[in-house]
């Protein structure tokens, strides 16, 4: 089982596949780039995305 869910104009994965559960975020940068970040909890996702979005100068996440 796979599916993403957008957060605050970023992408958490959550992907289940033989018990094993993986939670990633997918942080995206103004000039098309990605980088996939692995975390343990749902929530920790989504605190990395926060602190993200909080520190990027304002307008980069447009």
């Amino acid at each position: 089982m796979f599916h993403t869910v957008g957060y605050k104009g970023h992408y958490i994965h959550l992907a289940c596949r033989d018990g094993v559960e993986t939670i990633q975020t997918q942080i995206i940068y103004p000039d098309g780039a990605f980088a996939l970040h692995r975390c343990n909890t749902y929530a920790g996702a989504q605190r990395a995305i926060t602190r993200h979005v909080r520190s990027a100068p304002a307008g980069a996440n447009d």
